[in-house]
């Protein structure tokens, strides 16, 4: 039996903002300068075009801050930001720093931070698929979703749908839908509890009918986010279906098992990666290289020791807006 190991690639942008303001004279209103400012800001965010949801991220701000470590929400150009928005004046110059997307804390396990609106996509590729002997069978998987509500004061919700093959280890386009709910508590920690696979399509898949319960905390080692091995994250879960051991797999045994992973933020880009999967233990890397580009690359290698035919490299793309 070919099995394609998916790889869910959970990638959370974080608002991660700098500016510079340069205060001016200007014979400009006071009110003229606030319309801008709104303006300026929600065009450069890409965010709704409803000037009023300015004054709810202004309202959040202070609660946003240092909620999670691994980006740089608690840095000083965040806080000023904050700073400027509730001032709001004086004001006529302004040289925005663009959002950058946040390496990843994990490879495959689900963690425990989550988005909490807008649209989320991945692609991972691996050069060959479990139990496939002497035959080299290589599969990829696509996976898309949105997600809504806010996990600071409630929830926060994500709904997507994985494609588990492109149709060489199974069926193209067999997947399923996916939900995970998540709430972020203070102290750089976020609780998610998800359902991979609720509804499928097409043959089986690996993840149908896997529900989990996923904790991350993040540790800050270091000050500064700039600085080398500033952050360790640390992922604790319990899941079954696609976390379940091999041999239980195998020998159709319901019941759950543990997972787990520890990210280091090796450099602000750049994340090493190690985790145990509930069947196999897997190494990786991932990147964030781009300053105006909010896209996230991992690379890993699964199946070192436990389950599979021998140590197989993956790779992900991952993107939210």
């Amino acid at each position: 039996m070919r099995i394609l190991s998916s790889i869910t690639c959970t990638v959370v942008f974080l608002p991660l903002l700098g500016t510079t303001v340069q205060a001016n004279t200007t014979k400009t209103t006071q009110e003229e300068h606030i319309l801008v400012r709104k303006a300026q800001f929600l065009a450069q965010q890409q965010w709704e075009t409803k000037a009023e949801h300015l004054d709810t991220v202004t309202a959040q701000s202070e609660e946003t801050i240092s909620d999670n470590s691994w980006s740089d929400s608690g840095s000083d150009n965040y806080q000023e930001v904050q700073n400027t928005l509730s001032e709001l004046q004086g004001i006529s110059q302004y040289n925005f720093v663009p959002n950058r997307g946040s390496p990843s804390l994990t490879i495959a396990n689900p963690s425990g931070f989550g988005s909490d609106r807008g649209f989320y996509t991945g692609f991972s590729y691996q050069a060959d698929t479990r139990f496939t002997g002497d035959d080299t069978v290589d599969d990829a998987t696509f996976g898309l979703g949105f997600a809504f509500g806010n996990s600071r004061k409630a929830v926060g919700v994500e709904i997507g749908y994985t494609m588990a093959s492109f149709g060489t280890s199974r069926d193209f386009g067999s997947g399923g839908f996916n939900a995970k709910v998540h709430h972020q508590f203070p102290g750089s920690w976020g609780l998610a509890a998800g359902w991979n696979g609720f509804l499928n399509i097409g043959g089986d898949n690996d993840f149908q009918d896997s529900l989990y319960l996923t904790t991350t905390k993040i540790f800050a080692t270091r000050k500064s986010l700039n600085a080398a091995f500033s952050r360790m994250a640390v992922t604790l879960g319990v899941g079954n279906g696609q976390f379940r051991t091999e041999d239980a797999i195998e020998d159709d045994e319901e019941g759950f098992n543990v997972f787990g992973s520890v990210a280091f933020r090796i450099a602000r880009p750049l994340s090493g990666v190690v985790e145990w999967t509930g069947q196999d233990l897997a190494v990786g890397t991932s990147v964030s290289p781009f300053r105006r580009i909010p896209l996230t690359f991992t690379v890993g290698v699964r199946d070192i020791v436990g389950a599979g035919d021998e140590p197989r490299v993956v790779l992900g793309l991952g993107a939210a807006f």
